[in-house]
């Protein structure tokens, strides 16, 4: 009965709460009205009703007419923010003044490090890329919703909407948007010359600039895509420090590929339109330098991969390298730490066949824990398999050329390689006329030469440099041995000086006997290192000795006493052993000697359950 009540009661609130509506709406409209609705209340619900219909009846078929009149006689494009166009038309828009009387906006906080194409539109952030060394700045973006703005005396209106997941612009996770133009009119050309004109504005500003990308995940279940990190400065080949001839072929050899007629070259004799180099050499003698200076030239985007990524397999990487656009960089950095070669492959091989990992040395523990889940099979067909991509440079870069499968460096795979080296006496001087010589103001200016190296490319900025400042760079150059240290070593050292080159050149001894020093005493400690390797390896050795020795001596014992109780046994445990068959006794003899004497007379043993005991 309860619960019967409980329900027509709660039928009874839910009508007369639909009765009450057409009250409700009166009172909104008629404040004043609420005596007059309890004495006729009939009569007040009936004019809500109607007034309701008047209302809301109108509202819908007006959004269903706009919707109609939109699908046909307007145009839209939509962005979404893991593009660029996305970050172009955004900081565009907040720089426009909308015609909507509230402006809303979204304020984030910009770090002086980020790239300054953020803030080319808008005159309050021209101050924020004076310089790096200051606090943070606020940044205003248009927010979620429509904004209204006129370019070239037409009225476009943009709706910023959230997209399914998150992305990563400009360094930071951010969930997904969609930026979708409207313009009246059944042309969507308005809008795509706007996207242009947006689009090759900021390219403009961004000439002097190289672009560079990293593989993103956006989440579980979707797969690795490209995301622009950041913007660096072209670099000069001026500012490599390399033999004048290696520079002349590489450049030249990535010009000649480059070229239309290579790509027609190509397709017509059925060879793959790709080419790969491969960079080798000690740590800091500018391989990545290099790189970066060919994008520069070329004016290539970068696409920065490493196969430690541990978000990173097989296909993952397939994937990722079908995304390249045909005028790109792929940079390949530290392939040898990734466990694709030799070494790795022969660990894996002695592991397959049970080899013991003891006796390996600490360093093939500790590569085997950075091991990628790149395979190399995996690696070699996304770089030319049947669906590997065409028309991009590939870079790799290693430390330990030899330490590289063999497949991984054929031709085919790697056209050209270049062999970095310590800083020669000549290199040394280049490096210091590059540090004290007055730089161009311009970086963007080189690169509209027509021809392949320009002289700067090859001299750097040594041409620039007065008497003085020559004298200085070879007395620099005679204080420091040939191939002795790394280009990255000696800027160091003159970055410590960068304001007077004087200094450097009198301290230059003093920091050579230290580097001398600290060498020594790293070689000791590597030396002591690999003694305590040694020991320990011998310390293993000798108790797998120990305890094998114990082993053998144990079993041999236990076989002595198993044969001394099996001949001490009972006539009637003869007699029973005689009752099974001639037969058994042939078999039992025959597989004696073959399966190891008293060991198996002992094995048998335990087969029947008890060692002094009769068989059953």
């Amino acid at each position: 009965m309860d619960i019967q009540r409980m329900a027509r009661g709660s039928s009874i609130s839910a009508t007369s709460s639909l009765i009450d509506l057409p009250e409700y709406i009166m009172t909104s409209f008629l404040p004043g009205a609420r005596p007059l609705l309890d004495r006729y209340p009939r009569l007040f619900r009936f004019l809500g009703a109607l007034l309701a219909l008047w209302y809301f009846g109108p509202l819908t078929r007006l959004q269903t007419l706009w919707y109609r009149f939109s699908s046909l006689l307007v145009s839209s494009v939509t962005i979404s923010n893991d593009e660029d166009l996305f970050q172009y038309m955004t900081s565009y828009i907040a720089g426009k003044t909308s015609l909507r009387a509230d402006q809303s906006l979204t304020a984030t906080l910009n770090q002086p490090g980020e790239p300054k194409r953020l803030h080319r539109h808008h005159p309050e952030y021209e101050e924020i890329s004076q310089s790096k060394n200051q606090d943070p700045k606020v940044r205003f973006e248009p927010t979620q919703g429509l904004q209204i703005f006129i370019h070239q005396k037409r009225i476009f209106y943009v709706a910023r909407k959230y997209g399914d997941g998150d992305a990563f612009v400009n360094s930071r996770l951010r969930r997904a948007e969609v930026l979708t133009l409207y313009c009246l009119g059944r042309s969507p050309q308005p809008i795509k010359d706007l996207v242009n004109y947006v689009y090759y504005l900021n390219k403009d500003k961004e000439r002097g600039s190289t672009i560079i990308r990293r593989p993103y995940n956006a989440g579980y279940g979707s797969r690795l895509t490209w995301s622009r990190l950041t913007s660096k400065p072209r670099r000069g080949l001026n500012t490599v420090v390399l033999e004048a001839n290696q520079k002349l072929q590489v450049i030249a050899d990535v010009a000649e590929y480059m070229a239309e007629s290579t790509m027609t070259f190509y397709a017509d004799h059925g060879i793959p339109y790709r080419r790969g180099y491969l960079f080798h050499g000690p740590p800091g003698v500018g391989k990545t330098s290099l790189a970066l200076a060919v994008a520069a030239k070329f004016k290539l985007d970068v696409y920065n991969l490493t196969l430690l990524d541990e978000d990173l397999t097989d296909s993952g990487l397939i994937s990722l390298l079908n995304q390249l656009p045909a005028r790109s960089l792929l940079l390949l950095e530290d392939v040898d730490s990734a466990g694709l070669g030799r070494k790795a492959k022969s660990r894996r091989n002695r592991r397959a066949k049970g080899a013991d990992t003891d006796a390996d040395d600490d360093s093939d523990s500790d590569s085997a824990s950075t091991m990628s889940r790149v395979t190399l099979s995996g690696l070699l067909n996304a770089i030319d398999g049947v669906a590997a991509p065409e028309g991009h440079v590939l870079i790799m870069t290693t430390n330990k050329p030899h330490d590289l499968d063999d497949a991984l460096v054929r031709a085919g795979r790697i056209s050209c390689r270049v062999a970095f080296t310590q800083a020669s006496k000549a290199q040394a001087e280049e490096i210091f006329l590059n540090m004290y010589v007055e730089q161009p103001q311009s970086i963007s200016k080189v690169e509209v030469s027509p021809e392949i190296l320009d002289a700067t490319d090859l001299a750097g900025h040594g041409s620039h440099a007065s008497p003085q400042l020559r004298q200085l760079s070879k007395a620099f150059a005679d204080a420091v041995p040939d191939f002795d240290f790394s280009p990255a070593d000696l800027q160091d050292y003159l970055l410590m000086h960068k304001s007077d080159a004087q200094k450097a050149v009198d301290q230059v001894g003093a920091w050579r006997e230290e580097k001398y020093e600290e060498r020594a005493l790293m070689e000791e400690e590597i030396a002591a290192e690999r003694e305590a390797k040694k020991a320990r390896k011998a310390q293993r050795v000798r108790k797998a000795i120990s305890k094998q020795a114990k082993l053998n001596h144990k079993a041999s014992t236990d076989g002595e006493s198993s044969a001394g109780e099996s001949q001490s046994g009972s006539p009637e445990d003869e007699t029973k052993a005689e009752g099974n068959g001639e037969s058994e006794k042939k078999r039992d003899r025959s597989d004696l000697p073959k399966r190891g004497g008293t060991g198996q007379m002992l094995g048998r043993h335990k087969r029947w359950g008890r060692s002094d005991g009769p068989a059953p």
